[in-house]
């Protein structure tokens, strides 16, 4: 049965949570004055995506832009595309051009734009039928569509707080704190943080490392702005390396300074017990008011001694006997 109207009348969320509880099978054409995207669902689930506006596969963009692959190498693999039964990718694969994890990170920064992107469509047009559409350039995929929904709506609400605090993109983030496996549970980093984290240099911008981590923009500027609210991480012009390496310093001294006050303010206590506390380490090992009686004790069982009366040899001879 095909479903159609109006995204004012009914929203892009409202449509995916229909079509995954009723796990329908078919295709979703979503149209708007921007593009009309294909998705193709199967059982409710998300297995494939397709753009009006794809001259080519967009993941060899991205992976262009991330320097995972060069411009001759990608030229000729979708050259030979066209004469073998190999798709560009595969080819760049089996020459060894190509990492398949990188693909598939392509695939997923693709994915999660093209649905950030109709998720905020307001005006358009649906309609679903129940049959499926494949497309030459259809991008599969096989992603469950309510947690396709949650991850793009939290993503929507984090954005603007997010916007806020991101740095310039010509900025280059620099690492001011190695990072710890304490730092990693105390502030709950995830893998994303540590992979962005690791890219970090005194040479890449916020826009190439955003590039180059293969990423979903939205999930590595989050990192970058974590680890700056975090403390781990500054960013400067890109070529200020005065600027850089004062900020470092500083940093440096600072959390020497910490340390060495830690222990200065140890010092002053112990020191002040010593002096206001009177400990008896400091004093003699028996007070004097203990010494004087017990000198009097002393002095009053000599006394008692002299008064008590001696037995006589006499006395203890007749005791004996």
């Amino acid at each position: 049965m095909a479903l159609l109207g109006t995204l004012k009348g009914f929203g892009v969320t409202e449509i995916f949570q229909l079509i995954s509880q009723q796990m329908k099978t078919g295709a979703l054409v979503l149209s708007s004055s921007k593009a009309t995207i294909t998705i193709t669902f199967e059982n409710g689930i998300i297995v494939g995506i397709n753009s009006d506006q794809w001259e080519r596969d967009p993941r060899a963009d991205v992976l262009l832009k991330a320097g995972c692959i060069h411009e001759k190498d990608l030229k000729a693999a979708f050259d030979s595309e066209k004469k073998n039964s190999q798709s560009w990718h595969e080819i760049l694969i089996t020459k060894g051009q190509l990492k398949k994890i990188f693909l598939e990170r392509a695939s997923n920064v693709v994915i999660k734009q093209i649905l950030l992107e109709v998720f905020q469509w307001r005006e358009g047009s649906y309609k679903f039928e129940d049959w499926n559409t494949e497309h030459q350039t259809m991008l599969t995929c096989h992603i469950p569509t309510e947690g396709a929904i949650l991850d793009t709506l939290r993503i929507i609400d984090e954005w603007p707080t997010i916007k806020q605090k991101i740095p310039p993109v010509d900025y280059c983030p620099v690492t001011i704190i190695p990072i710890t496996e304490e730092l990693v549970r105390h502030h709950d980093l995830s893998e994303v943080d540590l992979h962005i984290y690791d890219l970090i240099d005194d040479k890449r911008t916020v826009e190439r490392i955003v590039r180059e981590s293969l990423e979903p923009p939205f999930e590595a500027l989050s990192s970058i702005v974590r680890l700056m609210d975090i403390g781990l991480v500054e960013v400067f012009p890109e070529g200020a390396t005065d600027i850089r390496d004062t900020s470092i310093a500083r940093n440096l001294f600072i959390s020497r300074i910490r340390k060495v006050a830690l222990y200065v303010v140890l010092a002053l206590c112990v020191l002040g017990l010593a002096l206001f506390g009177q400990p008896r380490v400091f004093k003699e090992i028996v007070p004097a008011a203990i010494k004087s009686q017990l000198q009097n004790q002393k002095v009053l069982a000599e006394r008692f001694s002299a008064k008590m009366p001696v037995p006589s040899r006499t006395s203890t001879g007749s005791y004996a006997h």
